[in-house]
């Protein structure tokens, strides 16, 4: 649905799993207020849509803003979307697939929607308004439960010839490998996604390796998350900062591929296993500076995000704003 172009307020959308946030901005983007609801994923899609509407709904009332003034909502939705807002597939939200989402919120809540794929919104946030502000090509990998990607080429966001694009968690970078949820072995998310680093932590110290992380959660493999690995790995336990620079290793053959491709000015890795520090960072660039055409990674800076949580939010924004000819 084409924008409200008489509307004074945008606001932006980050659904997820566990919880769906919305924010409204003023056209020029001040911050007016906020709405959360927890999402019920697994409840069932007509469950989804109301949950997510209730936060749009939460945002304009926090924010005192009407529907009818609103320009335009922009959703970041996990899995792979439609242009028109139907859901083709999308981890974690059973019986979802063929749901035009899209209609259905507008519906009940009145305010134009708009929506894409969570990385590809995330990743125009940071184009917009994050690390990416001064390029117009950029890559966003994801670090966390899952690898999501997202990529902008030329002020764009590529969502492929039928929704499927940036799939960047798919690439194969270790065939025969860890078997991952696609069905394939060695996909980059099924070596570096988070129950892969527990995994091989896990396996180090079983094999009786010592490491103060195993003794700190009296061995209970069910006790150890990545955060855990980084800051122990941080002390200088071995078995976790092999498990770190591993991880490291298998992200930056995805980078490097990515570099190599598509040429990008940068590349922005987000998540919260991006925050990791060092430990993770120096064998990520490593491996970027080992696979990576010398040429392409010249002009090509590899760096953090910097809207965290917002950038789903800020991507929603900058999509009703792109609509709009203001970005």
């Amino acid at each position: 649905m084409q924008p409200n172009l008489s509307g004074q307020y945008v606001v932006g959308v980050d659904v997820g799993g566990t919880n769906s946030r919305a924010a409204v901005f003023t056209l020029d983007g001040k911050r007016l207020g906020e709405g959360r609801e927890p999402t019920f994923a697994e409840r069932g899609p007509s469950v989804v849509v109301e949950q997510v509407s209730r936060a749009i709904e939460a945002a304009l009332t926090d924010a005192g803003v009407r529907a009818e003034d609103v320009a335009g909502a922009g959703i970041g939705m996990p899995g792979r979307i439609t242009p028109e807002g139907v859901v083709l597939w999308s981890p974690n939200f059973p019986d979802i697939e063929g749901v035009p989402l899209l209609s259905l919120i507008q519906e009940r809540t009145g305010v134009p929607i708009r929506m894409e794929n969570d990385v590809n919104i995330a990743a125009l946030g940071e184009f917009t308004f994050g690390a990416g502000r001064d390029v117009q090509s950029l890559v966003m990998l994801t670090l966390g439960t899952g690898i999501g990607g997202g990529i902008v080429l030329n002020g764009q966001v590529w969502s492929g010839a039928n929704a499927g694009g940036a799939e960047i968690g798919h690439m194969v970078v270790n065939p025969g490998g860890r078997q991952c949820g696609c069905g394939n072995h060695g996909c980059l998310e099924a070596m570096a996604q988070r129950d892969a680093i527990v995994e091989r932590a896990v396996l180090k110290f079983q094999s009786g390796r010592p490491s103060a992380l195993a003794e700190a959660v009296e061995y209970q493999a069910d006790r150890i998350t990545p955060a855990l690995i980084a800051e122990f790995a941080g002390k200088g336990d071995q078995v976790c900062l092999e498990t770190m620079a591993e991880t490291g290793h298998w992200v930056g053959i995805g980078v490097a591929n990515m570099i190599n491709i598509l040429n990008p000015e940068m590349v922005i890795i987000g998540g919260g296993i991006s925050q990791a520090g060092p430990i993770l960072w120096e064998p990520l660039m490593r491996g970027v500076r080992s696979y990576a055409i010398h040429e392409s990674f010249q002009v090509c800076r590899v760096v953090p995000a910097e809207l965290g949580d917002d950038a789903g939010i800020m991507g929603g924004v900058a999509m009703i704003l792109k609509a709009l000819g203001k970005c």
